[in-house]
């Protein structure tokens, strides 16, 4: 058998006692997904024992452990961990079972047949966006809110999810006063069978195109409280309902399951890169801005393939553009897609106001190369004016 660490402190307890069981033999612990399917397609196990439900423990691999005539036996410490479990076909035992009592249920369970994916959530429409960039300010969230609106403008709905657990400002950003269910809410609600149902519905428009908002966390330390099962079945709902999912994400991406929960206080943004179909890169185009992003990029490089990585340049000065460019593509290999000009006045005039600057600013170059980058991504936008259209044969 093997074990599942969804819960790595709980799973490093329960193994050790689980390799000293002289009827089972401890074949692989696994940490990831790709460990995962390796033992699966060996041949050499009966059971997989999950410790807590990692998200990466999916529709498809349960189908996949059904496929293989696999038994699955979870050990959960919650309602949530045991509804994700049997959703994915598990046998679920309290957290304070006794080896014993996990080596029964491995002889007796039965070979897995995985729940039916619920209709919400069983078919992945969407195209969920993940916006990322290193320490030092590099434009995360100006970003992200631009692509945004820009996508909203071409598809209804798009969803912004303020995912910074290190202090997410979308809410302010967009001029927002008034207090809004926050991701916290929307996490929990999205973990419930009741919740789910009018989540989308109880979302936030704002702006001119109607872009769906979930805020981000009011204070900095309530990140614990973000559950990583209910944030993961979130992108996974709104994926479903939404043409497209824009997240804005921290910029650590250690895994820090030490200190609480699986990945820690980066739970939030190694999910979402774990989830996106695109991300993008952001590098600040001045010397500690390109010296943070090359020393970043090989971290997000270990968990996003390369086809998946969009680069882009923020606040670039007159022609310089060229030059960092040349320096990325000798460090990494890949080349900017996008290059956004340095337009401080232009950004001061949204903050100001508390809008989109595609709303207080419509022509500024930033909004003209923001509509760029959302066609690449897949929005249907339409040419304004001659600028815009020399903009997109560059």
């Amino acid at each position: 058998m093997v074990t599942l660490a969804g819960d790595p402190e709980r799973e490093a307890d329960l193994a050790p006692r689980l390799a000293t069981e002289p009827s089972l033999d401890l074949y692989l612990r696994c940490v990831d997904r790709v460990e995962l399917l390796a033992a699966m397609r060996s041949g050499a196990i009966d059971a997989i024992i999950a410790v807590g439900a990692p998200s990466w423990f999916d529709d498809a691999a349960a189908a996949e452990a059904a496929r293989a005539g696999l038994r699955v036996v979870g050990v959960a410490d919650n309602s949530l961990e045991t509804r994700a479990l049997e959703n994915r076909g598990a046998s679920v035992l309290d957290a304070r079972s006794s080896v014993g009592q996990i080596v029964d249920a491995c002889r007796s369970a039965r070979p897995i047949t995985p729940a039916a994916p619920s209709e919400t959530t069983g078919s992945r429409s969407g195209r969920v966006i993940a916006v990322w960039g290193p320490k030092g300010a590099p434009g995360r969230t100006t970003i992200a809110i631009e692509l945004a609106y820009a996508l909203a403008g071409t598809a209804d709905p798009t969803v912004l999810i303020d995912a910074d657990p290190y202090g997410g400002d979308a809410l302010q950003l967009l001029g927002v006063v008034e207090e809004l269910p926050t991701i916290l809410w929307a996490a929990a609600a999205a973990a419930s069978d009741d919740g789910r149902r009018d989540l989308v519905a109880n979302l936030r428009r704002v702006g001119g195109h109607g872009l769906l908002l979930v805020p981000g966390l009011p204070r900095a330390d309530l990140w614990p409280e973000v559950g990583h099962y209910g944030y993961a079945e979130l992108i996974k709902l709104l994926a479903a309902e939404a043409r497209f999912v824009v997240l804005d994400i921290g910029f650590c991406l250690e895994d820090q399951s030490s200190l609480g929960g699986p990945g820690g206080r980066n739970t939030l943004a190694l999910a979402a890169l774990e989830r996106a179909d695109s991300v993008i890169a952001i590098c600040r185009a001045d010397v500690v801005g390109v010296k943070n992003f090359i020393w970043s990029f090989e971290s997000l490089r270990e968990l996003v393939d390369d086809d998946r990585i969009s680069i882009v340049l923020n606040r670039v000065h007159g022609g310089e553009g060229r030059e960092i460019d040349e320096l990325l593509s000798r460090h990494t290999g890949l080349r900017s897609s996008v290059v956004f000009p340095d337009l401080p006045l232009d950004c001061r005039k949204a903050v100001e106001q508390g809008e989109a600057l595609q709303e207080v600013r419509p022509s500024s170059d930033i909004c003209t190369r923001t509509r760029l980058l959302a066609e690449r991504l897949g929005g249907k936008v339409r040419p304004r004016g001659l600028l815009a259209r020399l903009a997109g044969r560059s």
